[in-house]
């Protein structure tokens, strides 16, 4: 049929005898122009010249009509009950081009849209199953015509696109199945009589029903293969067709690839299918992000770039799903499927699609959504379109007054002067405490570059980036940013290198990724990543700072910097060789930054002359792996130093890495701190040793005899006795031994832990409305707790109180993180990250819940040096023993 010229033409002529009940009257004199669509469908029958339907229709008529007019004609078959299910696809013959028509299109429409970009010999029109129900399989058996066209529409897929691609086996299978299908009559014995065979393989063909690249000489393996299913009948052999196929090939749903309009351009598939909307990332489990009764509206609009945007808005207050598209083509079938979901399950011809002349949400609205909370996505304002290249952008930098700033000591030497700590005032009286930079040279060209860094911070919001407070334009010219009293990463490395955890670095790296991220949906390049310009906010936080080299560059340019003063050896080939800067180049230095946190805040290639690095990197050598690199980051590390830009990963690639990395410790981690514990183990025991050895010693000394010789150290300690010993030399004996009746405090605390279980329990079913309720509960029990605390503390001596009231403001705080990750999880709910931001909330629960431990310990202790403890009593711990 590609070849058939009278796919549609146009005629003046009345109404059609085919037109639709629901088709409105024409107006005028009554001959408006009509037009001839030939509407080819899938048929049961051999004779392919017959499967098409010439539809007759005006200019006003509705796709929606010409499907109904094909469907109750008959030649599709009798008694159709699902024509919801039904869609009209238009192709072009010469082109990969297809369009999903919406209903609701009219035929004007369609042909002012589509039908004048080619010839229109060279469009066809399909009718196709498009809107699948859920369980199709037992509710088409009340429409026996949809589940035949459905399956043919399966199969004719089947033997186009994957019969290639599936193992021989499942091809013998499906294509035996067919046999038994369409030959229902056969006799199930027939295929073995030679004869049978040689009809079915020269008169018929075998390529009906089996690949072509399927090895011929298998005569033995179809009769065996068919001979399974010679007893089945047609509607037993189409359903087990379906359950054979749907192990490799997901025919009740449709899957996009797009990406997530807000934050990081994070790439992701959306799948749309008769349970709604899902998301999935790659190597990752589907996250559902909406049932078809909860869209509440669909639009879709064009951007500047060639992509387009579609916006689902979801009821209960969710965020709305906004995902870029590759076309407007793309985000356009992708908004016809879901509203014909939404239409299938609500039995109802309304559409939810709303055209942007009819008050769609477009691009524009999104401008009000505010991220800046999220530990995840931050403000993007509109990326490009909201800031120029030079970092122009729709707000002025904040111009502080001099007088509002006390300037305190001087933290350190910048590019351009000194940098100072100090006080700012703010307009409500607040006092934050802030980093001030200060410019020397004033003059016009030397504070233009100063001021440069200000031009590009003033656009940026995110939780791991520095905040700029403000400018001071007069002279002395000042920046005015954060302050944060730990100081730069490397140093801060140095001072804590016996300390941090190695989940605590691997959080640092994934905390500068993020920002990076964030930095690469703006099209912006850093050019100085290293931990000297990473400050640390708290000892779980770190802010990447120093935007003195970064430049916005358009998307697929590059910078080329003409300053002289560049960090080569934290730079890659192409920026040492030809100042070229890049997104890819940033993902370079990141690579040298993250072995710099796990070296200790070495400076890399410390061993090697500047002018000497790029021989170095052109003959393959890159930097070792640390020693306290986990060998799996370390690859991740060498990735990032590809000497090809392209084949470096992106930086939203990097962050779910990292998480992932954070999420699993490694095993290798493992077996290191098994090291150490043994290392410890035998140590302690050895001090032990000694230590009886010499009191023997002096004892001896004192009687005048001779000393005893030291014994030796025991060879090896068995696993069961070297627990025990550790045990009782690590862990004391637990206060917890104490008479519990009427302790408020326990109870109090048993409460809190009894919650913060609960809620581990039911976050995965419970909706994230629901999480301002759990959390409210918990700090209603912690106030009761801290309550019962305060009722003892004039009890105990003041000399022990200390530790209980830091821990109780310790608690305090851990309540506030808990409320901050609870809002950062109701913001992703319909993301991605959902997972990854409700085990933060968890993590802050669980903190939470030790900490509370804590504090009963604490009040135990008191008790007992205040002798206001009672032990427990002996009848019950006798009881426990026997337990």
């Amino acid at each position: 049929m590609s070849g058939d010229t009278s796919t549609l033409s146009w005629r003046g002529r009345s109404r059609s005898v085919d037109a639709p009940a629901n088709v409105p009257p024409a107006t005028g004199d009554g001959t408006l122009p009509v037009k001839i669509i030939k509407v080819c469908f899938l048929s049961n029958s051999s004779n392919l010249c017959k499967n098409f339907k010439l539809v007759r229709c005006e200019e006003g008529w509705t796709v929606g009509a010409v499907i109904n007019v094909v469907l109750s004609s008959g030649c599709v078959g009798p008694d159709i009950k699902f024509n919801l299910c039904y869609g009209l696809l238009l192709k072009h013959l010469k082109s990969s081009e297809i369009h999903w028509l919406h209903p609701s299109m009219t035929i004007f429409e369609l042909t002012q849209r589509y039908e004048q970009q080619h010839l229109e010999a060279e469009w066809r029109y399909d009718l196709r199953i498009r809107y699948i129900p859920s369980r199709f399989m037992e509710k088409f058996q009340d429409d026996r015509t949809t589940m035949l066209y459905f399956y043919l529409q399966v199969r004719s897929d089947y033997m186009h696109q994957y019969a290639t691609k599936v193992s021989d086996g499942m091809a013998l299978q499906l294509g035996c199945l067919e046999i038994r299908r369409f030959y229902k009559d056969m006799n199930p014995r027939g295929l073995e009589k030679k004869s049978n065979f040689e009809l079915l393989e020269k008169d018929v063909g075998l390529d009906m029903f089996f690949p072509k690249e399927l090895p011929k000489q298998l005569r033995r393996l179809i009769q065996q293969t068919f001979q399974g299913y010679s007893t089945l009948n047609q509607e037993q052999c189409m359903i087990k067709f379906f359950n054979t196929l749907a192990q490799c090939y997901s025919f009740t749903q449709e899957r996009f690839a797009c990406q997530l309009a807000h934050g990081w351009n994070i790439t992701i598939d959306l799948v749309v299918g008769a349970d709604g909307i899902s998301q999935q990332n790659e190597n990752s489990s589907p996250t559902h992000l909406a049932t078809p009764s909860q869209v509440c509206s669909i639009s879709c609009s064009a951007e500047n770039d060639g992509r387009a945007l579609l916006t689902v808005n979801i009821e209960g207050g969710k965020q709305p799903l906004s995902v870029f598209t590759s076309s407007l083509a793309v985000a356009e079938n992708m908004a016809d499927l879901i509203d014909g979901y939404c239409r299938l399950e609500s039995t109802s011809e309304t559409s939810l699609i709303v055209k942007p002349n009819k008050g769609t949400l477009s691009h524009k609205v999104l401008k009000s959504v505010n991220f800046s909370d999220s530990d995840i996505y931050s403000e993007i304002i509109e990326g490009k379109a909201s800031m120029s290249p030079n970092g122009e952008s729709d707000f002025p930098i904040f111009c502080a007054r001099i007088d509002d700033i006390i300037v305190g000591g001087i933290l350190g030497e910048g590019f351009f002067g000194e940098v100072h700590s100090g006080v700012y005032k703010t307009q409500t009286g607040e006092k934050l405490s802030v980093a001030i930079k200060t410019c020397k040279n004033c003059s016009a060209d030397v504070m233009e570059k100063f001021l440069s860094e200000a031009g590009v911070m003033k656009n940026l919001d995110h939780p791991h980036i520095v905040r700029l407070i403000g400018v001071v334009e007069v002279d002395p010219v000042w920046i005015v940013m954060e302050l944060y009293q730990l100081g730069e990463l490397g140093n801060y490395l140095l001072e804590q290198q016996y300390t941090l955890a190695t989940t605590t670095l691997l959080l640092y790296c994934l905390q500068i990724c993020k920002a990076l991220a964030y930095l690469e949906g703006l099209n912006m390049v850093h050019r100085d990543i290293a931990v000297r310009n990473i400050l640390v906010a708290t000892p779980q936080c770190v802010k990447l700072g120093d935007f003195g080299l970064s430049r916005y560059i358009e998307e697929e340019e590059y910078y080329t910097a003409s300053a002289s003063r560049l960090p080569i050896k934290w730079m890659a080939p192409e920026s040492i060789n030809f100042r070229r800067f890049t997104t890819a180049s940033d993902v370079w230095m990141f690579g040298v930054c993250v072995w710099e946190i796990f070296s200790t805040a070495q400076q890399p290639f410390f061993w090697l002359d500047n002018c000497q690095v790029i021989d170095q990197l052109e003959s393959g050598v890159r930097l070792p792996k640390p020693q306290l690199c986990p060998p799996t980051l370390y690859s991740l590390m060498s990735s990032c130093w590809s000497y090809e830009p392209n084949s470096r990963p992106k930086f939203s690639h990097l962050a779910c890495s990292f998480r992932r990395e954070q999420d699993v410790k490694p095993e290798w981690e493992h077996k290191q701190m098994l090291h150490m514990t043994d290392t410890l183990q035998r140590q302690r025991m050895e001090m032990l040793m000694d230590k009886k050895w010499l009191e023997q010693e002096e004892r001896q000394l004192v009687t005048h005899t001779r000393p005893p010789e030291k014994p030796p150290m025991p060879a090896a300690i068995s696993k069961v006795d070297r627990t025990s010993i550790y045990r009782s030399i690590i862990y004391p004996r637990p206060t917890a031994e104490l008479d519990r009746a009427g302790d408020e405090v326990y109870t109090g605390v048993t409460a809190m832990v009894k919650q913060v279980v609960q809620l581990k329990n039911d976050i995965s079913t419970l909706p994230s409305s629901e999480y301002p309720n759990s959390v409210k509960a918990l700090g209603v029990t912690l106030r009761s707790l801290i309550q019962r605390v305060d009722e003892i503390l004039p009890s105990l001596h003041c000399s022990v109180t200390t530790e209980i009231e830091g821990t109780k403001k310790l608690l305090n705080k851990d309540l506030g993180d808990l409320i901050s990750k609870m809002r950062l999880a109701q913001q992703n709910t319909v993301t991605s990250l959902k997972e990854d931001c409700q085990r933060q909330m968890l993590a802050a629960a669980h903190t939470l819940a030790l900490d509370c431990k804590n504090l009963l310990d604490a009040v135990d202790q008191a008790r007992v040096r205040a002798n206001l403890a009672k032990p427990r009593p002996i009848s019950l711990a006798a009881e426990d023993c026997g337990e």
